[in-house]
């Protein structure tokens, strides 16, 4: 079973800068961070392929599969992180109606995959993306194929039996979340726009945003 510790945050109570501080040092060491967005909780750590590796492992998933989401404090960080993405009118517009939100855009950068990209909105994951001033990769905190944990209670029990690593697993407990439905998922990698997964943010909502980049 994976070890890891435990840190109880919330947005604006005294415990969150201790917990960023702590979330920023596991970071920094390679680490792993089990925590929470908008609907689910998540696991990531620095944007680097060792640690995707790490985190593909504990889920039992393949990279090759479905890459590691990016997510970050705003579009600033992910210019400035991933110079070689190709942003079309489309995807900015989009980004400019629903981020800070549940909407993940997969853009172009030069591989068959391309890279899921968004801007965070829970407050806890804000204030750490904020200290840490990158990206980092990060998936739902769940084995492949089952549902993601949404409470702090599901996230350790997940956690409990992923097996051990050799770096530091921290779980930012943020108490319950909302749950599902997860992130929309939109691919600008063909010759137009397209809604790969329907969550949070509705597809007409997508469309309606589109016909007025269009018009």
């Amino acid at each position: 079973m994976t070890r890891y510790e435990t840190i109880a945050v919330s947005a604006g109570a005294a415990s969150l800068d201790g917990g960023v501080r702590k979330a920023v040092e596991v970071l920094r060491a390679g680490g792993m961070l089990a925590h929470p967005t908008e609907t689910v909780y998540g696991i990531g750590g620095a944007a680097r392929p060792e640690v995707d590796l790490r985190v593909a492992a504990l889920k039992g998933r393949a990279l090759d599969r479905a890459p590691l989401l990016r997510i970050a404090l705003d579009t600033r960080v992910l210019l400035l992180a991933f110079p070689d993405l190709v942003w079309p009118r489309e995807a900015r517009r989009l980004a400019l109606r629903f981020w800070p939100g549940a909407l993940t855009l997969v853009l172009e950068d030069g591989s068959a995959q391309g890279t899921a990209v968004r801007v965070e909105a829970h407050p806890v994951m804000r204030a750490v993306l904020a200290e840490w001033k990158a990206p980092i990769g990060s998936t739902s905190l769940n084995f492949s194929g089952e549902p993601p944990a949404v409470t702090a209670v599901q996230a350790g029990k997940c956690l409990d039996m992923m097996p051990d690593v050799d770096v530091p697993v921290l779980l930012l407990d943020a108490g319950d979340l909302s749950g599902p439905p997860p992130s929309t998922l939109v691919s600008f990698l063909g010759s137009v726009p397209e809604v790969l997964r329907e969550g949070a943010v509705r597809s007409a909502a997508i469309q309606d945003c589109l016909t007025e980049t269009s018009s």
